[in-house]
């Protein structure tokens, strides 16, 4: 991967970017990468010399690599707390890793520097996937798990709003509790991820609409001078029929002081968040294969 600074960003922050020790071990998949569209992982590993990312979209993927560090001044303890510790086990034909952040009397916590609307409505899914793929690689390795947690530091907390808004955290760590899979619930997935996996190797699937964080495109009945929508539609056509029950619409016209506002759909993870993307057929057809 090359690293570029489009920015102009302080030599040591590219340095410390470029000095990435993520290493995924003796492993053919790692719990991140099982997780992650098989698309999208493939890719990565056919263009891995290729690929390009610019030192500021990697700043948020430093600060986290601080944060273990952070943990790993409070000590690993053995058999009373175990901090950054990578582990293994076999499965689905083939070796699965996964680092832990911390374990402690039974508990698994994984720390993440995230933003408070990624937490507003709870966990997302492939956050309680890999909470419990890592819970099952504790298992395997003898290590027993009962509890699993995601703690979330808000890069993008307000005191302002938590005294405002009552659904906003109250805290600038928020602490999130993930359900616990049974090991024949954890193997099921993992081998059916690992199935998809192996076959993207041999032929390249397509993402979907939940692998690219897909949007779909919205109408938006608006009143002139507002900048919230008064109801958002799939379509043009149900957002006049919509305006027409509430008597701002007429044969068909939306009445004066009233319009509708074309919200275009997007690919949130294409556009935004792929190292791949350049690479993609699917998201840049003039690509080659």
């Amino acid at each position: 991967m090359k690293i570029t600074n489009h920015l102009n960003l302080p030599q040591p922050i590219v340095d410390a970017v470029q000095n990435d020790p993520y290493d995924s071990g003796n492993s053919d998949i790692s719990v991140t990468r099982l997780i992650a569209p098989p698309r999208q992982v493939a890719l990565g590993i056919t263009h891995k010399d290729n690929i390009v990312e610019d030192c500021a979209d990697r700043l948020f993927s430093l600060m986290g690599q601080a944060m273990h560090h952070v943990l790993e001044r409070g000590g690993d303890l053995e058999g009373e707390r175990i901090i950054e510790r990578r582990l293994y086990a076999d499965i689905g034909g083939w070796k699965l890793s996964g680092q832990i952040d911390i374990w402690e009397n039974g508990t698994l916590d994984d720390y993440k520097f995230t933003s408070v609307w990624e937490t507003m409505n709870g966990l997302k899914e492939e956050k309680i996937q890999q909470l419990n793929l890592l819970a099952w690689l504790c298992r395997k390795n003898g290590i027993k798990v009962n509890r699993i947690r995601i703690v979330a530091m808000y890069r993008d907390y307000s005191k302002s709003k938590a005294k405002f808004e009552r659904d906003y955290p109250q805290h600038q760590i928020g602490v999130l509790e993930s359900p616990l899979w049974t090991d024949a619930q954890v193997e099921a997935y993992a081998k059916e991820r690992i199935a998809i996996h192996q076959a993207a190797r041999i032929n390249l699937p397509l993402c979907s609409p939940e692998d690219k964080w897909e949007r779909p495109t919205k109408f938006a009945l608006m009143k002139e001078g507002a900048k919230r929508a008064l109801r958002l539609l799939d379509s043009e056509e149900e957002a006049i029929e919509y305006a027409e029950t509430k008597k701002l619409a007429q044969n068909g016209k939306i009445t004066k002081g009233h319009y509708v506002e074309r919200r275009q759909g997007e690919s949130v993870r294409c556009e935004n968040y792929c190292s791949v993307a350049p690479f993609c057929t699917q998201f840049n057809p003039i690509q080659e294969s």
